[in-house]
């Protein structure tokens, strides 16, 4: 059954130059390993460290719980529906999750074709089940295909091949396997069922964007930026006036951006202040508290040097019960902030009448000279200073920017303006939909032009300098995948690794994978921090940036392998032509490395990253120096999901195992795996331990749709260069309808398609009122109260049907019945995730508004217990999910 000199033989020697089945097996090994391993201490420590591993769960209300069982959360993490998808983790949530969805349907189609038609074709004519596998890959998918077809008409097809693809009997060039049709046939099939999945999933992403975000009124849908205002138009009165005049509609409120860069100055300051007071007050209120007879805290004698001293933020981040009771009956609820601590009381926060040793420091360099002064007193004096400052410099006018957020009266009144130009001049007035809020980068608004164009032109210029600096490490790495290159590179190693076939299995066959995974996990998190230096108004669109980017970098380099590994970049130069036959050459001897790399990101990487092991390293060392309640609070804060950092490798991915779909079974095989376990994983961290603030309204599916695109074609030239290799050129003519299709059906969807990923039709948006609501801190806005009194007549739900009066510039205290029947009526208004984020939110700069409240002392739920100038108090605050 064997030839004499195969591999298949039990008498053949070891050839180092072809790769081995131990390989491929190795790889199995150590991905399986490293995943069973880490999934299974996920499964352990999920439910031994909730506030890590659920962490959404404890800040936001309704997310279904997980079964505490070993395995049984896995069945209720596949029930979850898409709707609850969007209900728990947002639109952009839905977009990214829907792209695995979409990649799973597409590749788990091509492997049943590629495993019941492709291979075996491909096996009875070549004896090889993938394209350019060594014979020892498959030796026993052989065996068994062998006993189920005919000896005779597998060895005569083997060998007739062997000698057309040789030329050795003088056959013309035309002359090609007949096997090779099937990559004509499939190539083709295979570029239809990827158009047919992205165009579903593209309807898909539509409709559900359309009905999500033309349900919502919240104060982002109302409103539009505006830049490029000229000088005489900027003020609030004059730029109302000129967008009423064009007839679009009314506008509500106008918020000019202005240069505030000496209050964030301030604030900056005042933040570092605060973080050096509440660290003095935890080291001075460090002991645990007995009950005097005023019901006081004062420190016990024995506890004073105990090793069990536990500070407030201690206290409650370890849920201890008594510490609410201590100050349960010093608490007037019925009040928005009530003193704790009376003035008569033996223990004043802030005297130096107790039994506490306040801490001190000196004042000279680096605290190693001068004399020791109280550090609270003074910090305190300080952060009085500061406050007074701001208050002055709030009440300062601030030059005008360029730049403004203006509110029209409904939904479609800014989706009309957003689309529309206003301005017969290039650059001026140029109208877009806004960001939300929170969502906004206040200290790039007032950057002059001129600034952000260095930036923007200077960041990307270093970005691409990097990406091709990256060639001589990758290019180096690649070397190692064939034994040749590192015979010429380094002679003593070829010697070492020729002696055994396990080492040199690691090295050509493990090593790169795992090399090249780790410098792609480092490189994209750089790139992120570089995008957030160049400018951009919104996270949301640094967040899109950082996917342009992060792609760019991670599939030059993965593709790098394919066309540059083991060649001259100056052949390339000097002969053009050669680019699609070295293509076609490198796939076929790198398809291994794909697999291995598949292999390790899949079943390897995606379990370790569900336990999160960078919180989880961080976590005794961040909780060793944890001392004030602020940080207890951070501590235990949900992981920021940056769809940047994890959408461009699985997106790369994606295009690697489509260029590989006709060529290797085994890539087709384990690309659909790996995007089982990728879809999984992030459907379990969107929804339960990290959250996604960024607010891009799905805008990334364009980008996704684009260079998939651009993958497809890829895999056009990539066939046609394989065909073209083996001289089977007529087949490679075949191919050439295929690019000019994808790039009109690319076409077809940015004219047709695009725009609606952009905006919101008109048609989609409910028919409503024009109620809206702004609350900033403790305080709704002018602008916010007009909208709410105006929307009386037409929305019954409105503010007008409350049984109190809102009249300007007052409000019912936080603490009252009327301010929670207003909460519950807004919550119950706000149909969407991203519109409950953005309730109570308006377009003003933070600093402007945000209440000066001293050090934090203690945490209990959402109220904050504060050293204020009138002693200690208790205020509740709105906290964000991530904050």
């Amino acid at each position: 059954m064997f030839d004499e000199k195969s591999p298949d033989s039990p008498d053949s020697d070891f050839d180092p130059r072809k790769p081995s089945t131990r390989v491929l097996g190795t790889q199995i090994a150590i991905a399986v390993a490293l995943g069973s391993i880490s999934f299974l201490s996920f499964c352990i420590l999920r439910y031994r460290w909730p506030k890590l591993y659920a962490a959404r769960t404890a800040r936001k209300k309704g997310i279904p719980p997980l079964p505490q069982s070993l395995f049984g959360w896995l069945i209720a993490l596949y029930n979850i529906t898409e709707q609850e998808i969007l209900d728990y983790a947002g639109l952009d949530a839905f977009v990214f999750l829907g792209f695995f969805k979409a990649s799973i349907q597409l590749l788990s189609l091509c492997t049943v074709c590629a495993v019941t038609v492709i291979s075996p074709i491909r096996l009875h004519y070549t004896g090889k089940y993938d394209q350019g596998e060594d014979y020892d890959t498959m030796t026993l998918v052989r065996r068994s295909m062998m006993a189920i077809l005919p000896r005779t008409t597998y060895l005569d097809g083997y060998a007739n091949n062997g000698k057309k693809h040789k030329g050795g009997d003088g056959s013309s060039p035309e002359d090609y396997p007949p096997y090779l049709w099937v990559y004509v046939v499939f190539t083709y099939l295979f570029t239809i069922f990827a158009a047919a999945v992205m165009l579903r999933q593209t309807l898909k992403v539509l409709r559900v964007r359309q009905k999500y975000l033309g349900g919502q009124n919240s104060i982002t849908d109302r409103t539009i930026r505006v830049a490029g205002i000229s000088p005489r138009l900027r003020t609030e009165a004059a730029i109302k006036e000129h967008i009423e005049n064009l007839g679009i509609g009314t506008v509500r409120s106008v918020s000019i951006c202005r240069d505030w860069n000496k209050l964030d100055r301030l604030f900056d300051e005042r933040e570092v202040i605060i973080n050096k007071l509440e660290r003095a007050w935890s080291e001075y209120l460090g002991p645990t508290w007995d009950e005097s007879e005023h019901g006081l805290p004062t420190p016990s004698p024995s506890e004073s040097n105990s090793s069990s001293r536990v500070s407030i933020g201690q206290r409650v981040a370890n849920g201890v019960e008594d510490y609410e009771s201590d100050y349960e009956d010093l608490i007037d609820t019925n009040e928005h902030s009530s003193l704790l601590l009376p003035r008569q009381s033996a223990l004043q926060l802030g005297s130096k009448n107790r039994g506490f040793t306040r801490p001190t420091e000196r004042e000279g360099l680096f605290g190693w000279f001068g004399p020791r002064v109280d550090v609270i007193d003074k910090y305190t004096f300080r952060l009085e200073e500061l406050d007074a400052e701001i208050a002055e410099v709030r009440q300062q006018e601030f030059p005008a920017t360029s730049t403004a957020f203006v509110t029209m009266d409904s939904v479609a009144s800014a989706q009309m303006t957003a689309q529309a130009v206003l301005d017969p001049r290039p650059y001026k007035l140029i109208a877009d939909t806004a960001p939300a809020p929170h969502d906004v980068v206040w200290r790039n608004l007032y950057m002059s032009k001129g600034e952000q164009i260095v930036r923007t032109y200077s960041i990307t210029f270093a970005i691409a300098i990097l990406t091709v600096a990256s060639l001589v490490p990758i290019t180096s790495l690649a070397s190692f995948l064939q034994f040749d290159s590192i015979k010429k590179i380094w002679p003593a190693l070829a010697q070492l690794l020729e002696k055994s076939e396990w080492a040199l299995a690691f090295v050509t066959g493990i090593l790169p994978p795992l090399l090249l995974t780790l410098f792609n996990v480092i490189m994209p998190y750089f790139y992120g921090y570089l995008s957030t230096l160049q400018g951009f108004v919104s996270h949301g669109e640094v967040e899109l940036s950082v996917i342009s980017k992060n792609f760019f970098y991670v599939f030059y380099n993965l593709f790098l392998f394919l066309t540059v590994a083991g060649a001259s970049y100056w052949s390339y130069l000097k002969d053009t032509t050669q680019i699609a036959y070295e293509l076609a050459k490198q796939m076929s001897q790198l398809s291994l490395f794909y697999v291995d790399l598949i292999i390790l990101q899949g079943i390897g990487m995606f379990p370790l990253r569900l336990l999160q092991m960078g919180s989880v390293l961080r976590f005794p060392l961040f909780a060793a120096q944890c001392r004030t309640p602020r940080d207890y609070r951070d501590l235990y804060k949900p992981a920021i999901f940056n769809t940047g950092i994890h959408l461009p490798q699985p997106l790369s991915i994606l295009i690697i195992v489509l260029l590989y779909s006709v060529l290797s079974t085994k890539i087709l095989a384990f690309g659909t795996i790996y995007f089982i376990f990728g879809y999984f994983t992030y459907k379990y961290q969107l929804i339960y331990s990290m959250v996604h603030p960024q607010h891009s309204t799905g805008q990334a599916w364009p980008l996704i749709f684009r260079r998939v695109c651009v993958g497809i074609v890829l895999f056009h030239l990539a066939m046609a260069g394989i065909l073209a290799l083996q001289k089977a050129y007529f087949l490679a003519t075949m191919l050439a309808p295929l690019p000019i299709m994808t790039f009109g059906y690319w076409y077809n969807f940015e004219k047709s398609t695009a725009p609606l990923l952009h905006f919101i039709a008109l048609r989609a948006i409910e028919t409503k009122g024009s109620a809206g609501n702004s609350v900033q801190g403790a305080q709704l806005s002018d602008n916010a109260i007009a909208e709410e009194e105006d929307s009386d007549d037409s929305n019954s739900d409105g503010f007008g049907s409350h049984t109190f009066s809102l009249v300007r510039g007052s409000l019912p205290s936080r603490s009252s019945p009327q301010w929670a029947s207003l909460v519950r009526r807004q919550r119950s208004k706000s149909k969407t995730l991203d519109e409950q984020r953005e309730r109570f939110q308006t377009y003003i700069n933070p600093n402007l508004v945000r209440p000066l409240d001293g050090p934090w002392i203690g945490l209990e739920g959402d109220e904050v217990i504060f050293v204020g100038s009138e002693g200690t108090q208790r205020r509740k605050v709105r906290f964000e999910e991530w904050e």
